[in-house]
């Protein structure tokens, strides 16, 4: 009896710890929800320590919540605020609820230059580590550097999988530069139902995004999904497809590059 009420004081004290956290960053977020990003930055300015404090129950900082809002100016001032290169690479690499990081939040919106400064930011982060001469196994060693365009979130994710997934074609298409060509099989599937990155793109019926993956990518054509279906058979599945001039072109093209490409 008296382990299950030290539980449930633990329990009510963790809800208390949260509750205050939050009420502490009801303005900053409060601020973003309304688009006043002078007060915001003000703020930031004045408690920069805070720029790396979740500011909902999902764990989303003020750089998941900016990031998705697309304002690259008020990334770039957050950015600023973090001076060191070990705190700026947790900032790169933090992950929400979901795992999502800025990057993710990003890739959802298809903001190109958002995605730019981050994946940009990583790279010099990258560089900086690499000249502390740390232990190259180490936490931070460049040879267990990971990069924020390999980070899954918990879906099993990538940013470029999931700029893809919303039909954003030209991030997807700088994130995919900005992947190896040894790693780019890492991005084409996501693990917790292992739906394809042109399925996905075909299930949200964003067919420009689809004829740059099945032209870039020929061989994502022949995969299958759950239920036994290649990209072009499960297109033949949505009638909601074919409705609209411009649409119908492009499933149309769509349809014509998976024919050729799976001919053996």
């Amino acid at each position: 009896m008296t382990e299950l009420k030290n539980i449930e004081m633990e329990e009510m004290e963790e809800v208390e710890r949260v509750g205050k956290a939050l009420k502490r960053t009801q303005g900053p977020y409060q601020w973003a929800m309304y688009d006043n990003w002078e007060r915001l930055k003000r703020h930031y300015s004045d408690n920069p320590r805070e720029v790396l404090v979740p500011l909902t129950t999902n764990k989303d900082t003020i750089l998941h919540i900016v990031a998705f809002a697309g304002r690259k100016d008020v990334l770039e001032f957050l950015i600023s605020l973090i001076k060191e290169a070990r705190q700026l690479h947790h900032a790169l690499t933090m992950e929400n609820g979901q795992g999502n990081t800025a990057l993710h939040e990003v890739a959802a919106t298809g903001n190109l230059a958002a995605g730019m400064l981050w994946v940009g930011l990583d790279n010099r982060v990258k560089i900086e580590l690499a000249r502390l001469d740390l232990p190259q196994n180490g936490a931070h060693g460049c040879a267990s550097y990971k990069r924020v365009v390999e980070i899954r979130n918990q879906l099993g994710e990538t940013p470029l999988y999931r700029a893809a997934a919303f039909g954003h074609t030209k991030l997807a298409k700088y994130l995919a530069t900005q992947v190896g060509v040894d790693d780019i099989e890492l991005h084409f599937q996501r693990h917790v139902d292992q739906v394809s990155i042109l399925h996905i793109a075909v299930i949200g019926q964003h067919f420009e995004t689809a004829l740059w993956l099945q032209k870039e990518y020929q061989n994502l054509a022949e995969r299958k999904e759950s239920n036994g279906f290649t990209s072009l058979q499960l297109l033949a599945r949505m009638p909601s497809a074919f409705q609209g001039k411009f649409r119908k072109s492009k499933w149309k093209m769509l349809i014509y590059k998976c024919k050729i490409y799976s001919m053996p």
